[in-house]
């Protein structure tokens, strides 16, 4: 009996022990791993780099490390590529696994640097900087909580990137508060200079801007009473007049007259909603961010009228309205429900509440067509994807030529994808030798930010963005479009008698759904007819030559 006691013993202590060898093994194995990935990826091999931590992951599939690490290279292999289309797609491959790493380890403060790393560094139409602001001030409550569990490094690292992201929020007290957190814990470093360096140049822009303001300021005063309600009633007649940059200067004084007011935070919202209705302009090539950081202030403000009341119906409405209304990167479809949803249990009159059914539609539509777009981009050739397509596809119509001015050139075409949002569309001419003519119609957003962020590669490339001005228009959705070509080349010159090419060029967002389509067409002679219907998001495409 005592020799069985004492052999139950020895099992029970080497089975501890082996425990503990394992743990100790795979916890060098996951960091060996990680230094030879960080060790290529200095050497400027970052392909390499992914395959180690690929391995890695197959032996270690539930490590949130090692999905940050494989997270961040990723991201930043997306940096590197010139192709728009496959940035975009390795962006969201490495926010997912991003998310992976920080869901298998919440207080991972690598995995959570990582991802704010990304989410301040990537475009702001991505909707990813609130995100990653919490990320980093996470980290801060770690070194609050654990003075000792990261590096001065990853400290600086993380003030860093908080001053960076508050900055580009407009948020310049945060940013400066962050940065100075720098030069208190690290004196006479490179990183404190530079970091003071930044608070200065802060500073100066707050004095240049100073002066600007206080003359609004006045100008403001001028037209309104110190009066709380007087300034309400001054911001709804702007907002009724259209004049939503005056309403939003008059809305922004009451909520800082009185903080705790949630009808001046609704107003707010909604004129800069309205700021955030208007088109892509000139001013997209100066900001490409503009109309989405519109979008995201809209709903903050939204957000904080129904903090203050949530009990209002009225206020549950509006702000529901809008989470539906907006587009999908503000992410605010399934709070829109449930606000609607709370509208229909309320004393709220029918009418309303007929509106908030019909909303409610909306918002379901969405979220069906989301899960189509889903399996188009999961599994694009299957059978079921196949079917997506085939139902979205809309019916051919056609063009009466009696009523048209010729010479001329009928472009017919069909978009047959639906994504989140319309698509960046363009179509344009051609000559023999693949030189640019004409371009007959362009989306607003790529014709009014031009080079600074190319959606439509092929056409880029094509035209340089050579006098679009006139053919820039709102976005086309799905469905069948037709454009006339006077032919006439780009500088209003007659075309010489010849074969042409027309291309048309479709990118969708954020599916990265993409197609050129292009199809001949022979100037001068008889009338002609080409017609491509190859290809799943330009299905149809004919071009027709009608002469005198």
């Amino acid at each position: 009996m005592k020799d069985t006691k004492m052999k139950r013993n020895y099992i029970t202590i080497l089975v501890i022990v082996l425990s503990l060898v394992s743990k100790i093994i795979f916890a060098a194995s996951v960091d060996e791993y990680i230094k030879k990935a960080k060790d290529l990826q200095k050497s400027g091999k970052l392909e390499k780099a992914l395959v180690i931590l690929n391995d890695a992951l197959v032996e270690f599939p539930e490590n949130s490390t090692l999905y940050a690490y494989k997270g961040l290279y990723t991201g930043m292999k997306a940096g590197r590529t010139d192709n728009f289309l496959e940035a975009g797609e390795l962006s969201s491959e490495s926010f997912r696994l991003l998310d992976k790493a920080v869901s298998l380890g919440p207080d991972n403060h690598i995995a959570l640097m990582f991802r704010g790393l990304m989410s301040v560094k990537v475009p702001g139409f991505l909707g990813k900087l609130n995100g990653g602001l919490e990320d980093l001030q996470r980290i801060c409550d770690i070194i609050k909580r654990s003075p000792d569990k990261l590096s001065i490094e990853d400290k600086i690292l993380t003030w860093n990137l908080l001053g960076e992201g508050y900055n580009k929020k407009g948020d310049f007290d945060k940013a400066a508060a962050a940065w100075e957190k720098i030069v208190k814990n690290a004196p006479g470093s490179s990183e404190a200079e530079s970091a003071e360096a930044r608070i200065r140049q802060l500073e100066i822009s707050r004095e240049n801007k100073a002066e600007p303001e206080k003359t609004k300021s006045r100008q403001l005063l001028s037209e309104t009473d110190y009066s709380f309600d007087k300034l309400l009633k001054k911001g709804k007649e702007r907002y009724r007049r259209k004049d939503y940059d005056r309403a939003r200067k008059i809305f922004e004084k009451a909520v800082k007259e009185i903080p705790q007011n949630a009808e001046s935070y609704m107003w707010l919202g909604m004129t800069i909603s309205r700021q955030a209705e208007k088109g892509y302009d000139e001013r997209i090539s100066k900001d490409t961010d503009l109309r989405t950081a519109l979008v995201f202030e809209s709903m903050e403000n939204f957000d904080k009228a129904v903090e203050l009341a949530p009990e209002d119906a009225k206020l549950r409405f509006i702000r529901g309205s809008m989470g539906i209304q907006f587009p999908f990167f503000a992410n605010k479809l399934e709070q829109g429900i449930k606000d609607l949803k709370i509208v229909l249990e309320s004393g709220l009159s029918d009418s309303l509440k007929s509106e908030a059914k019909f909303l409610l539609g909306q918002a379901y539509q969405k979220k069906g067509m989301s899960y189509w777009i889903d399996l188009a981009v999961r599994h694009p050739e299957s059978a079921p994807a196949l079917a997506v397509y085939d139902s979205l596809r809309p019916e051919i119509k056609r063009i009466d030529p009696s009523k048209l001015e010729k010479p001329c050139v009928i472009i017919d075409f069909v978009l047959g994808f639906r994504d989140q949002l319309p698509p960046q569309t363009a179509v344009w001419i051609e000559d023999e030798e693949g030189n640019y003519v004409n371009t007959v119609y362009v989306s607003g957003f790529s014709g009014n930010v031009k080079g600074v962020q190319i959606v439509l590669p092929s056409w880029a490339e094509s035209s340089d963005f050579s006098n679009i001005d006139a053919v820039t228009g709102a976005s086309i959705d799905i469905g069948h479009h037709i454009y006339t070509w006077d032919l006439v080349d780009f500088e209003g010159n007659p075309v010489n008698r010849g074969y042409y090419t027309v291309k048309v060029e479709v990118s969708h967002w954020p599916s990265m759904k993409y197609q050129l389509a292009e199809t001949g067409i022979k100037i001068g002679g008889g009338n002609g007819r080409s017609l491509s219907e190859e290809g799943i998001f330009i299905p149809y495409l004919e071009v027709r030559y009608l002469k005198n």
